[in-house]
């Protein structure tokens, strides 16, 4: 495999396996390389706001109101503490991909989460920043079709030589940071 991407807290138990085996094979000749993994690249964890009862039990984020006075509520009745950590199920903080696509179509929470920041960095995760890249891709089908009519506006004629040069150079950062992971 020429890159393994995969979690910190994921990535170590799969690394463990794979190398494990791979080496079994390695040893009987079975396969050419003796580590499994080319390049191995970590990547952050979204984070999110999680909440917590006087137990110290999670409830469910989607239940939480905010109070005026900067406490928070769940069900409107109970006071819950407010934490900040990573993102998952069993914190009862998580956003599901249905959610997104429901609402903004697949392509917005691709583009959403690309451009979140480094991708090997942790970063919050602010559902009304979906707007924004959902607004970037209408801008960009906008200046490629006509609305009223469906029919491309995209012409084949030759660019200016100032438009080419910063052309080439903009294709030439964005196919830097793809091969260093930089979306």
């Amino acid at each position: 495999v020429d890159l393994y991407v995969g979690g910190v807290e994921h990535a170590v138990l799969h690394l463990l396996y794979a190398r494990f085996w791979h080496k079994v094979l390695f040893d009987l000749g079975h396969v050419s390389t003796p580590e499994p993994f080319q390049r191995l690249f970590n990547q952050g964890m979204i984070q999110a706001y999680a909440f917590t009862d006087e137990r110290g039990m999670y409830v469910n984020a989607t239940d939480v109101v905010e109070a005026g006075d900067g406490t928070f509520t769940h069900n409107g009745i109970e006071k819950v503490n407010r934490l900040f950590g990573k993102m998952g199920k069993s914190l009862k903080n998580s956003v599901t991909p249905d959610e997104i696509y429901a609402s903004y179509g697949a392509d917005t929470l691709r583009v959403y989460e690309m451009a979140m920041g480094p991708f090997d960095v942790s970063r919050p995760w602010r559902q009304d920043d979906i707007v924004g890249a959902h607004r970037l891709l209408q801008r960009a089908w906008r200046a490629i079709v006509d609305e009223e009519s469906g029919a491309v506006i995209v012409t084949d004629v030759a660019i200016a030589d100032d438009t080419r040069k910063v052309l080439h150079r903009t294709i030439a950062a964005v196919n830097d940071d793809y091969d260093n992971l930089r979306f």
